[in-house]
């Protein structure tokens, strides 16, 4: 009985171990790694590249010789023709039999093979950076519903202190008016504050819930997940977003260049581009006719025979118009989404890093603005509770006071957004 009681005490203590893991708060950094690991849309996306390599081994094979076989038999000899003696062997023999075996096999002297392979390369590099595109668009996803989840839960703890505060001062006006130091109105108005404070904690409560849900379905894991309050998103060696490259200067122009050279959408782009010209080579070489050589085995009535077989297609009509045309067409598309890709980039980049600079001075004007609401507030309600103010200026302060405190994170949250839309305009959340 002892041991059976340490046994089921251990698996309990190993029990609450595994929840509070599960439990655990996550980083953003942590969130962007369980999505690089787990998740199921980028799983589906990467079975792509499995694709375009198996379809690269296809094109590097080289094409099967053919063996082709007739066999004839004699039935009767024609009449008027002597029957010889070799002739009256049976239906099956060699004298009355005609045997045809030709191999022949497709040879490649305008080396289609090379440039099928070549094709098939460029297409897997293409899927390669597709992949990597698809990654950052996930990634960021993921960073935003992080966010979410983050400011839902600021929101909820926000008013939760705030419903706290208005608690006690209902706690201390009970006692007040017990005492017929105040009237039951001043009582009831903070009871009113109270009971509106407990329903929009509920309601938080269920927001924050649904945002971990999204959150979770982004991770691709079942697991309890919930997010770390004291995770700065922004990177301490990131405060300025260039400081990671120092040979890059802090203008938007270096912005620029660095998401030309790192974004995975531009490196898609060019990537599509090289598999159409490598197109366009390939649709070209497949307008020379194929061609056939082989020998042959010509026994005919015990006389051997033997020869060469040869087959040349004549391109007079069917030359892979079609093909070369639209090739070329693809070129031509190819070339115009790049050239949008780029001139896209200019404009998300300004954009984005504008909002940035804008959105970290915000954040900095509320720190003086959140310490003289704490002030406000903590005097009001010392002069409240020594009779020297009306409950209308104390219930004004504490309107102020969450007010200011909302407005703040609101700045926060949204600095934390610019900067990872940032990271994902210059390309640098594939690294975060």
């Amino acid at each position: 009985m002892i041991a059976k009681h340490i046994v089921c005490s251990l698996l309990s203590i190993f029990t609450i171990s595994l929840r509070v893991s599960a439990q655990s708060p996550l980083t953003l950094q942590q969130a962007l790694q369980q999505v690089r690991l787990n998740s199921p849309a980028l799983r589906v996306e990467r079975l792509n590249i499995s694709v375009a390599q198996a379809d690269q081994i296809t094109a590097n094979l080289r094409p099967n010789p053919v063996l082709n076989n007739q066999t004839l038999f004699q039935l009767s000899t024609p009449p008027g023709l002597p029957v010889l003696a070799d002739q009256s062997a049976g239906a099956l023999s060699r004298q009355r039999r005609q045997f045809w075996l030709q191999a022949t096999k497709e040879f490649d002297i305008f080396n289609k093979r090379q440039y099928r392979n070549r094709f098939a390369e460029a297409s897997t590099n293409l899927a390669v950076r597709s992949v990597a595109e698809t990654e950052r668009g996930l990634l960021f996803d993921a960073a935003n519903r992080f966010l979410d989840a983050w400011y839902a839960r600021i929101q909820l703890i926000l008013l939760q202190r705030a419903k706290a505060n208005v608690d006690t001062l209902v706690q201390l006006n009970r006692v007040r008016l017990k005492n017929l130091v105040i009237t039951s109105t001043e009582l009831t108005r903070t009871q009113l504050l109270s009971d509106q404070f407990a329903i929009q904690t509920g309601t938080a409560q269920q927001d924050f819930r649904n945002r971990l849900n999204e959150l979770r379905l982004v991770l691709g894991t079942t697991d309890s997940i919930t997010v770390a309050m004291n995770d700065t998103v922004v990177r301490p060696d990131l405060a300025n977003p260039l400081s990671l490259y120092p040979s890059v200067n802090i203008t938007p122009d270096s912005l620029l260049r660095l998401a030309i050279t790192t974004r995975t959408d531009v490196q898609a782009a060019q990537a599509n581009l090289e598999t159409a010209r490598r197109n366009v080579d390939l649709q070209q070489v497949l307008a020379h006719p194929r061609n056939e050589a082989g020998l042959i085995w010509n026994p005919q009535n015990a006389v051997p025979y033997a020869g060469i077989f040869l087959t040349l297609e004549l391109p007079f009509y069917a030359r892979n118009q079609g093909e070369i045309q639209k090739s070329r067409v693809l070129v031509d598309q190819a070339g115009q989404a790049a050239a949008l890709v780029e001139a896209r980039i200019r404009s998300e980049v300004q954009t984005a890093y504008q909002s940035f600079v804008s959105s970290r001075q915000n954040v900095n004007r509320y720190v003086g603005i959140r310490r003289d609401a704490d002030q406000v507030l903590a005097s009001v309600r010392y002069a409240y509770l020594r009779g020297a103010t009306t409950l209308i200026d104390l219930l004004e302060a504490q309107r102020s006071w969450y007010d200011t405190q909302t407005g703040y994170y609101q700045a926060l949250y949204t600095y934390r957004q610019n900067y990872i839309r940032l990271l994902y305009t210059t390309g640098q959340i594939s690294t975060y």
